[in-house]
């Protein structure tokens, strides 16, 4: 009977990097601290596949996607193997494959589903892959979003759905080295680190949703107040990026951007946030952001637009400013005012800092998380109320490092 082993959960996340990847591991090992055995299927050559041969993590992982694809008897094979009590598919782009993943996965198994939609409609989703992803939504027994918003707005959307959606807080990703501790981040926040000029971070997959064209065209008039601005932009792109560099090249800014156009591997992640002044979300479309809750592991602050669930992270004017879309002059004015006063913009990230170590708690997530599994399985005891978040269990400032060995490797 459930009651006599711990709950089992299949987590199911094929790209193998990405901020989706890192996230889906830290929940892992959140759930596996929970008490849930966890099975990770995940791709061969996944950005911690080396590091997991080295030292293995606490949850067991099966290594059997690649680019997306999987011998369907050998993933079916492992999933009868491990007969999870419940499949969890973390949703983000290719929504057809994912779609076909959860039924094939639920046919074998005959466990109940749980979808993480990390984007309520993929970015740029065709009508098909549109259509895929309300299928996908409507086959699952619960839906977790990262926000009230974004609940309000996928019920909006799916109607049928409503009942089954669960609000569980995003967390941040993990890295092969974690953040700084808290201590650091507090010290850093009050007394400010070494010298460094004012710097912008905007980092992440470059796609057309993450208004890039806004943050170039505010740039002038940031550097007009603040003449040592340094801009870095770090991340994959997935559009043209030659306008953007005319763009910046006309407006003379180009020779303050430094570009790092290309994955950016998690071992470097953690330098990039920790030479930044402030982060910049210039979105003009977005659910909720990994990278919101990285800057907050680095005790950053955060200037971001009103959209999706990100006002519900950033507190305007308490650990960061919040600016409309697609406003290049009130960019402008909020990148200004913060990097101007560097006092200021340590004491945001100090506050930044302090939320997600609570609202981004990994203990906390895992008991929500477990909590809407025990709505589809009752025989699954609740556990009591976290207490007062363990930073070193946390991993300092919310991001978790790579643990020692405790549960065997599934290899195929």
């Amino acid at each position: 009977m459930r009651s006599e082993r711990a709950l089992r959960v299949a987590l199911l996340e094929p790209a193998g990097r990405g901020g989706i990847h890192q996230y889906s591991r830290a929940l892992a090992g959140a759930l596996v601290r929970a008490g849930v055995d966890v099975l990770f299927v995940t791709a061969r050559d996944g950005e911690f596949a080396a590091a997991d041969r080295e030292a293995p993590p606490a949850f067991r992982v099966a290594p059997l996607f690649e680019r997306w694809r999987s011998s369907p008897r050998a993933l079916l094979s492992a999933l009868r193997r491990f007969r999870p009590d419940v499949l969890h598919l973390q949703a983000g782009t290719h929504p057809l494959l994912h779609l076909g993943l959860l039924l094939a996965a639920r046919a074998a198994t005959r466990a109940r589903t749980v979808v993480t939609a990390h984007d309520l409609v993929p970015k740029n989703a065709t009508r098909l892959g549109a259509l895929a992803a309300r299928l996908l939504q409507r086959a699952a027994d619960r839906i977790v979003v990262h926000g009230v918003a974004l609940e309000r707005e996928l019920a909006a959307r799916v109607p049928s759905v409503a009942a089954r959606i669960r609000v569980v807080p995003h967390g941040a990703a993990q890295l092969l080295a974690p953040a700084p501790e808290r201590d650091d981040v507090e010290r850093d926040a009050v007394h400010g680190a070494s010298p460094r000029p004012p710097t912008l971070l905007f980092f992440g997959y470059l796609h057309e949703e993450k208004g890039l064209p806004d943050l170039i065209d505010a740039l002038p008039q940031v550097a007009a107040r603040v003449p040592a601005l340094r801009v870095v932009i770090a991340g994959e792109p997935e559009l043209d990026v030659a306008p953007l560099q005319s763009r910046a090249r006309a407006l003379g800014v180009a020779d303050r951007i430094e570009r790092r156009l290309s994955y950016v591997e998690a071992g470097e992640v953690g330098a990039l946030f920790t030479a930044a002044t402030a982060v910049v979300l210039p979105y003009r479309k977005a659910s909720q952001s990994g990278v919101a809750f990285l800057a907050g592991a680095y005790g950053r602050p955060l200037v971001a637009t009103r959209v999706g669930s990100l006002p519900e992270v950033v507190q305007d004017g308490v650990s960061g400013l919040l600016v409309p879309p697609e406003d290049p002059q009130a960019l402008a004015a909020a990148l200004s005012e913060l990097l101007s006063d560097p006092a200021r913009a340590r004491k945001m990230g100090g506050a930044h800092a302090r939320f997600c170590r609570t609202e981004g708690s990994w203990a906390s997530i895992a008991q929500r998380t477990r909590a809407l599994y025990g709505e589809l399985l009752p025989a699954v005891p609740a556990l009591p109320a976290v207490p007062a978040v363990k930073e070193k269990e946390e991993g300092g400032a919310g991001a978790t490092s790579v643990v020692a060995a405790r549960e065997r490797v599934v290899r195929s």
